[in-house]
């Protein structure tokens, strides 16, 4: 097939424009030939869009450099995303194993148009390389933005994690227990003080029993972060006691010189509770 000669890389630009969409097509349908797994139609079709624009947006930046364009074509990028592309990003692995050979074609489309189209080789290396230029930059957000999402997935899980291990449980006559599950670090400690207390004060609880059986290890900052839990409840007015210190954290407890006799404790839950109710 046989194209009108061009003059300059601004007619050629043009060209790209009209064309855009097929080329587009075409690219898109060798991608999903080489990955693993099935994509919904509505994400292919918006695929076909989202290059299509991407050989548009090619075409208009050809005459600026790359420092000029890279602002532009992030901001670009990041007006095609949509909340539904999170859950592919998870393949992340899948989607860009066809980038090597998914680029080796889209180069060889375009410099065989350019050829065909009569630009100079000097042209041709122009558009070529502005191409591998913009794929390195979409490649490179693309694993970035796997990356944000992990962090966030990973600050919700802990944040989920956090609230279910230290929880408010009222059970009787203003008695509510506090169970300690695992290791109080900051993320914990601060949880409790900001959510747990104003919970236990809207409860109108008058004695916290906070429950140690299931913490992980106790040491001097451990202490000092119970410590500082026990006396903002004091001064409240809510009695706080401790219960369930396995024999051995008592071993931790008098190693690290930590000292809790000015906090009543109990052995159990159910001596805590015969004991105050």
């Amino acid at each position: 097939m046989g194209f009108e000669k061009v003059n300059s890389i601004e007619e050629f630009a043009h060209f790209l424009s009209k064309s855009a969409e097929s080329i587009s097509r075409e690219i898109v349908n060798y991608n999903l030939s080489k990955i693993e797994i099935t994509l919904p139609q509505e994400i292919i079709d918006k695929s076909i869009d989202t290059n299509a624009e991407f050989l548009k947006f090619l075409g208009i930046t050809l005459k600026f450099s790359n420092e000029e364009v890279e602002p532009r074509f992030i901001e670009w990028l990041i007006k095609q995303e949509t909340p539904e592309d999170a859950q592919y990003i998870e393949e992340l692995s899948s989607l860009i194993k066809p980038y090597a050979e998914t680029r080796q074609l889209l180069i060889k489309i375009l410099s065989q148009l350019c050829i065909d189209h009569g630009l100079t080789t000097e042209e041709v290396i122009t558009v070529t390389s502005r191409l591998s230029y913009f794929l390195d930059l979409s490649i490179t957000e693309t694993i970035l933005k796997r990356e944000r999402i992990t962090k966030e997935t990973k600050a919700k899980q802990d944040q989920k994690i956090t609230e279910l291990s230290s929880p408010i449980i009222p059970i009787q006559n203003g008695i509510a227990v506090l169970p300690i599950i695992g290791d109080i670090d900051v993320e914990k400690s601060e949880f409790i003080m900001n959510r747990v207390i104003p919970r236990v004060t809207e409860l109108k609880i008058e004695c916290v029993i906070i429950d140690f059986s299931s913490i992980a290890s106790i040491d001097t900052e451990t202490a000092a972060r119970i410590f500082t839990i026990y006396d903002v409840l004091r001064l409240l007015g809510i009695n706080a006691v401790f219960t369930g210190i396995r024999t051995d954290l008592v071993s931790r407890i008098i190693n690290s010189g930590i000292n809790f006799s000015s906090i009543k404790t109990y052995a159990t839950l159910q001596q805590a509770l015969e004991d105050i109710g």
